[in-house]
């Protein structure tokens, strides 16, 4: 009798199994529209909170002491609750989105949901140059993490969850469906064939039908037809994707330099460094006040011709450097939107001087055409989603014709800023935080050995705060010419045998370690990198590798030597 009941329980659990993840998968399709029509309500929302706060704090027509205390007082405030409660809630959300999704699972907290929602309305209601769009994203996915988690869907559901959120945020946002998709396969999850592409698509849809019938069906810009007059226009296109490269090389060293330059002052300003932003910025608007926020009424200005040269050039030198001000000093906002502005107000400037200075001998465009397609091309150069931007474009037109000349540009401007800024921009803000995204390449399985297989995590470390004299009596004991030096549970570097040995002949026994340490340019791997790539550095390193976190690059979790290969390798082989 027992042997029948486990035979009959042995034909019924593959059964169950079977009808259980079968139930996931049509909770999954059922949760991706719900996902869209919440995270579309969601950015129409947002949306509608910033353009109230703003209204609220600044009136029709602010004063110059409005423009000076409404972004230092109310940065003031996000700053505190940044800091203190929302941690993760600074800066655009994208470069948070992705660092879910490739290495959290997913997982987005409500905290930082609720937090991003809170702190992005106080900091671009209250005048900050950053755009609404990539905080969406980031809101978008967490709500759908959340939704994903509250049901306990599998981890590979919940991350999945992740792009179809951003994909329907930033689809209501911008009410732009298809190039919603596109973002968030191309930025988000990095692979245009992902198999979600079903679920972002259904989800954006949703999200643009709850957009538009909240917000009527209006076009963010009104957009004139645009036509190629010349084939010989085209090469003042290629200009513009010259230029357009240049600038977004520019726009990102100076926002990864000033960010560097705030991350760089004592901790306990880190509550006060959005309010110097917020002190920055009100300086700038008392004498550019078009800066502030969005500013997409200025840039459907510039698309329809009504800005004259002069204007042009100025708000965009202008518009780069207020959100320059404004991200760096770490207030909730994106860059998604100052990346159109600046390049719509580039160019408008120069569609403006091929048709004024008529530098053509062939009729040209008008300059509204040009300050579509800087858009595109600045979009494309700081973003580098170039796809996205081509798409983005066509769908604010619905004109074949502009395809050709952005696609010029756009590639022109990707290529100039691949060229010289080699990381993304989203990248490398995260790169400053310790965090560091596989790169396509590691995402695909290299080989058949993983660093992970191979590391140490049995690791001799040498105490930060200990003397030479007393490392060196460590040292002495083990084998290696190099050791990690911790710092409570960071690793703060490296000392080799050789700088210790040096030190301990010098007689400078009581000399601190930390004044022997090497904390930077030394070589590391993450445990889900090919083993081709440990034993190229292991090359440029005395003979020890640190496995870092892709999470925060000062987390140990194991260090691989040669002979920790050749061990393994050893090992398989007896198996």
């Amino acid at each position: 009798m027992p042997e029948e009941t486990n035979q009959t329980w042995d034909a019924w659990l593959p059964r169950l199994l079977k009808r259980l993840r079968l139930r996931e998968h049509q909770i999954f399709l059922a949760l991706t529209i719900i996902i869209g029509l919440v995270a579309g309500l969601s950015a129409v929302l947002f949306h509608l909170a910033i353009n109230s706060l703003n209204l609220q704090l600044f009136g029709l027509e602010p004063s110059t002491a409005r423009l000076i205390l409404v972004p230092t007082l109310v940065s003031l405030v996000a700053g505190f609750l940044l800091v203190r409660y929302f941690q993760q809630a600074r800066g655009s959300g994208v470069p948070q989105t992705e660092a879910a999704f490739h290495l959290h699972e997913g997982v987005i907290r409500a905290r930082t949901t609720v937090g991003k929602f809170i702190t992005g309305v106080l900091c671009i209601g209250a005048g900050h140059s950053l755009g609404r769009e990539g905080p969406s994203v980031q809101i978008g996915a967490g709500l759908a993490s959340m939704m994903g988690r509250w049901l306990h869907l599998s981890p590979t559901s919940v991350k999945n969850l992740v792009p179809v959120g951003a994909a329907a945020a930033l689809s209501a946002a911008f009410n732009t469906p298809i190039a919603a998709v596109l973002f968030a396969l191309e930025e988000i999850v990095g692979d245009m064939n992902a198999r979600v592409i079903g679920s972002t698509v259904l989800a954006s849809v949703s999200a643009v039908v709850v957009s538009r019938s909240i917000l009527g069906n209006e076009p963010l810009f009104r957009v004139p037809e645009y036509a190629l007059v010349h084939p010989a226009e085209l090469l003042a296109y290629a200009v513009l994707g010259l230029v357009g490269g240049a600038v977004s090389v520019l726009f990102c060293k100076g926002l990864l330099w000033a960010r560097a330059f705030f991350r760089r002052l004592p901790r306990w300003s880190l509550s006060f460094q959005p309010a110097l932003g917020g002190l920055g910025l009100g300086v700038i608007l008392m004498f550019v006040p078009e800066v502030m926020g969005v500013g997409y009424e200025y840039v459907d200005g510039a698309l329809n011709g009504r800005l004259l040269l002069g204007t042009l050039i100025l708000l965009g030198a202008v518009k780069a450097v207020a959100t320059i001000i404004s991200y760096a000093s770490g207030n909730a906002g994106g860059i998604f939107a100052p990346s159109l502005f600046i390049g719509a107000m580039l160019g408008g400037a120069i569609g403006t001087l091929v048709q004024d200075f008529g530098w053509f001998a062939s009729p040209t465009g008008d300059p509204g055409a040009y300050a579509l397609v800087g858009m595109g091309a600045l979009f494309a150069g700081i973003i580098r989603a170039p796809m996205t931007s081509v798409f983005m474009i066509f769908e604010l037109t619905q004109d074949y014709e502009i395809v050709v000349p952005l696609m010029i540009a756009n590639m022109i401007s990707f290529a100039i800023s691949r060229r010289y800024q080699r990381a993304p921009v989203y990248h490398a803000l995260l790169h400053q935080d310790g965090i560091h995204l596989p790169s396509p390449e590691h995402r695909v399985m290299v080989g058949r050995w993983r660093v992970g297989e191979m590391m140490n995590r049995e690791i001799k470390s040498l105490p930060h705060d200990s003397t030479v004299a007393a490392a060196w009596n460590l040292v002495e004991q083990w084998p290696g010419e190099c050791f990690p030096v911790r710092e409570g549970e960071r690793l703060a570097g490296l000392v080799t045998r050789e700088t210790l040995e040096k030190a301990w002949a010098e007689s400078d026994t009581e000399q601190p370690l930390a004044a022997l340490v090497a904390r930077d340019g030394w070589a590391h791997v993450h445990p889900d990198q090919p083993l081709e790539l440990a034993l190229e550095r292991l090359s440029q390193t005395p003979g020890l590798l640190p496995v870092v976190s892709r999470s925060d690059d000062r987390r140990l979790e194991g260090v691989i030597t040669l002979e920790d290969v050749l061990k393994a390798f050893h090992y398989t082989r007896r198996l």
